[in-house]
C-alpha cells in the first residue's frame, strides 16, 4: 500500500510542476502588470497650485477641477500675495518650487518671476480675447481676475460721502481715515505705486498730515470701517461687498479720479513636472466655469462677457474710469517698485 500511495504522491507532484512551469509566465507577467499599475498610482505627484484666491474660491474651483481632471490629486498653497511670493522664494532658493501654477495678485512679482527665468511660456487660445495690456507679450502670464481698490466708508456716520482719493486730504476726514499697508500687502502696494503716478508724493504727505492710519491689510481696514475707528479707508471692492452682505452700512465709492486696478496674472512653473497638464490647468482658469467662480469672490473677470459681482457696477465702465495700466507703466513701477516702497516709508510712516 506503502509503495502504491508514493507513486501517486510522486506522480501528482510532477503533475502540478509541469502545470507550474506551464503558468509560469502568466504569473510572472501579471505579477509584474500589477506590481507596475500600483506604482504608477502611488507614484503619481500632486499638481500644486499656490493662491491668493480666498479659501471658498479655492474649494469651488477644486470642484470643478476634479470634475475636468478626476485623476488629478490636486494640491493648494493659499495664503496672501505676499506669503505665497515669500514662499517660493524660498523654495527657489533651496532648489526649486514644488508648485506647478501660481495665482496671486502682484502682478510685478510675475515679472520678476519671468526675469529670473522661473516662468514657462505658453501661447494659448484661451487669452486670445484678452487686451495686450493684460498679457505677457511672449506668453509667460496673463492676467485672469482684477481685485479693484475703492474708497469704503460707513455711512453710519454724519461725514459727507468722499467723491475721489483726493478728497481724502480734506480737513474734515483727519483722522477719520484708514489704508492697508503697502510693505505687507501686494495690492495695496500697486494702489500706492498707481496713485503716486496719478497724484504725487505730496499727495501722501497730505494724508499724513491727516492722520490716515497704515497698518495689516484690507481685512483689518475694513474691521475699522466696520467698527467706525476709521468709518473711511482706502480698500479692496471685494472686501466692500462681502461685508456688506451682512451690514448695508458699508458702501463703496468708486473714485471720480479712477479706481486702481489689480491686474492679478495666472503663471506656469518652468519646473512643473507635467507640463502638458499644467497647461491644460492654466486654460481651465479663462474658461467661464472658473472664470464665474472668481467672479463670486467679488472680483471681476478681465472678460467683458462676464457679469460683474452682485452689486457691482459692469466692467466696462470700471475699466473707463481706472488709473492707467499697460506694459510701459508695468515696467516702469517693476524697476523703481524698492524706491517706491522706500518712498512711501519715507512720507508717510517713518
Amino acid at each position: 500500500m506503502l509503495p502504491l500511495r508514493r507513486a501517486l504522491f510522486v506522480c501528482l507532484r510532477a503533475t502540478l510542476k509541469l502545470e507550474l512551469m506551464m503558468y509560469k509566465p502568466l504569473l510572472i507577467f501579471t505579477f509584474f502588470f500589477l506590481l507596475n499599475g500600483c506604482t504608477k498610482k502611488t507614484s503619481q505627484e500632486p499638481f500644486w497650485i499656490y493662491t491668493s484666491l480666498y479659501p471658498h474660491v479655492v474649494q469651488e474651483v477644486t470642484t470643478l477641477l476634479k470634475k475636468k481632471f478626476p485623476d488629478v490629486d490636486f494640491k493648494w498653497y493659499q495664503a496672501g500675495s505676499e506669503n505665497v511670493a515669500a514662499k517660493v522664494n524660498a523654495e527657489l532658493l533651496s532648489g526649486k518650487t514644488q508648485a506647478s501654477l501660481l495665482l496671486t495678485s502682484d502682478p510685478f512679482w510675475y515679472e520678476d518671476l519671468k526675469k529670473r527665468d522661473v516662468l514657462l511660456a505658453y501661447e494659448t487660445l484661451k487669452t486670445k480675447d484678452l487686451s495686450n495690456h493684460f498679457k505677457d507679450p511672449h506668453g509667460f502670464y496673463a492676467v485672469c481676475r482684477f481685485p479693484v481698490m475703492v474708497i469704503g466708508y460707513n455711512s453710519d456716520t454724519n461725514l459727507p460721502l468722499p467723491n475721489s482719493f483726493a478728497d481724502l486730504t480734506k480737513p474734515i476726514y483727519k483722522d477719520k481715515l484708514a489704508m492697508p499697508n503697502p510693505l505687507e500687502s501686494g495690492t495695496a502696494f500697486t494702489a500706492v505705486a498707481l496713485l503716486s503716478k496719478k497724484l504725487g508724493w505730496d499727495y501722501f504727505r497730505k494724508l499724513r498730515g491727516n492722520g490716515i492710519l497704515v497698518s495689516g491689510g484690507n481685512s483689518a481696514v475694513l474691521g475699522r470701517i466696520e467698527t467706525k475707528e476709521r468709518p473711511i479707508g482706502i480698500v479692496l471692492l471685494e472686501n466692500i461687498l462681502q461685508a456688506a452682505e451682512k451690514n448695508p452700512k458699508i458702501k463703496a465709492q468708486y473714485p471720480e479720479d479712477g479706481v486702481v486696478l489689480i491686474p492679478s496674472p495666472i503663471a506656469i512653473v518652468k519646473t512643473t513636472p507635467n507640463k502638458e497638464l499644467a497647461q491644460k490647468v492654466y486654460d481651465f482658469f479663462f474658461e467661464h466655469e472658473a472664470q464665474k467662480a472668481i467672479v463670486k469672490s467679488k472680483m471681476y473677470s478681465p472678460f467683458v462677457q462676464i457679469p460683474p459681482p452682485l452689486q457691482a457696477k459692469p466692467f466696462l465702465e470700471i475699466i473707463q474710469n481706472a488709473l492707467p495700466w499697460n506694459s510701459n507703466i508695468l515696467e516702469a513701477i517693476y524697476n523703481d517698485r524698492e524706491e517706491i516702497k522706500k518712498q512711501f516709508f519715507k512720507t508717510v510712516l517713518e
